[in-house]
């Protein structure tokens, strides 16, 4: 063997070893999605772009009746005429089946901002108090953004869509101190721009803080939200992704409406 060959394979497997492997990126009516093995760690990721998609919060049906579960969104959605391109578990929810902060729809506020560090009684300590929390939303120009609660709370009147939950997994590109266990799957939103999110899910496991670096350091999005452990879901019908739960709380994406619709 040639001198130098040796050192030179040898830095070629090390690469190797911890580039990202990835699934072909499936494109399909303002979102992208795309399976990424980092760090032996599975991730699940939905690229939108709100200028071809649109993000809403959903929680119950005009008879006001709770969704429940992404699939039941999805078919609410098509009886309607509208197609369900992704959905995700929002923000952390009570045993009473109410989201544990601020919900908001179409600039209707159905749950507050809540302030607290600590759980009413009858609940646990949990992830959503862990400080900072905050709030993903969209605002009523149609930018996306990630706040944490306190400086959210100015906000409010200018949501279109929200909903709180906790750790701020993500601020400027620091990550919270949680660690927490890896074998748990983990949801997240990120905001990767103005008009640009990511739903992010590893569904094998991952702790809280390599699921922000993953967002972080692979998705180049400086800001994001944790949502929920072990039960988190993703739907995706064009990918034929379909982790589905019991939840309150969903983000649902479908292609952009005409306006007044």
């Amino acid at each position: 063997m040639r001198r130098g060959l040796l050192p030179r394979l040898a830095l070629a497997a090390l690469v190797l070893a911890v580039a990202p492997s990835c699934a072909a990126a499936q494109e399909h009516d303002g979102i992208r999605y795309q399976q990424l093995r980092v760090r032996g760690r599975l991730y699940q990721v939905v690229r939108v772009d709100l200028d071809r998609a649109e993000v809403r919060l959903f929680w119950k049906d005009d008879r006001g009746q709770p969704f429940g579960s992404l699939a039941a969104l999805d078919r609410w959605l098509a009886g309607r005429g509208e197609t369900l391109l992704a959905a995700t578990n929002a923000g952390i929810f009570y045993r009473t089946r109410e989201p544990a902060g601020l919900h908001a729809e179409r600039g209707r506020v159905l749950r507050p901002i809540n302030r607290s560090s600590t759980p009413p009684p009858g609940e646990a300590e949990g992830n959503f108090f862990a400080i900072p929390n905050g709030v993903f939303y969209i605002a009523a120009d149609g930018t996306a953004h990630v706040r944490d609660t306190q400086g959210a709370a100015l906000a409010v009147e200018h949501m279109r869509e929200a909903t709180q939950s906790g750790p701020l997994l993500l601020s400027r590109n620091v990550p919270h101190r949680l660690t927490g266990n890896p074998t748990v799957a983990r949801n997240a939103v990120a905001v990767c721009g103005p008009r640009r999110i990511a739903l992010v899910l590893a569904p094998e496991g991952a702790s809280i803080r390599e699921l922000a670096l993953f967002i972080r350091d692979e998705l180049q999005c400086p800001d994001a939200l944790y949502l929920d452990g072990t039960i988190s879901g993703l739907r995706v019908p064009s990918a034929r992704v379909d982790r589905d739960g019991e939840y309150v709380g969903i983000i649902g994406v479908t292609a952009r409406r005409p306006a007044g619709r």
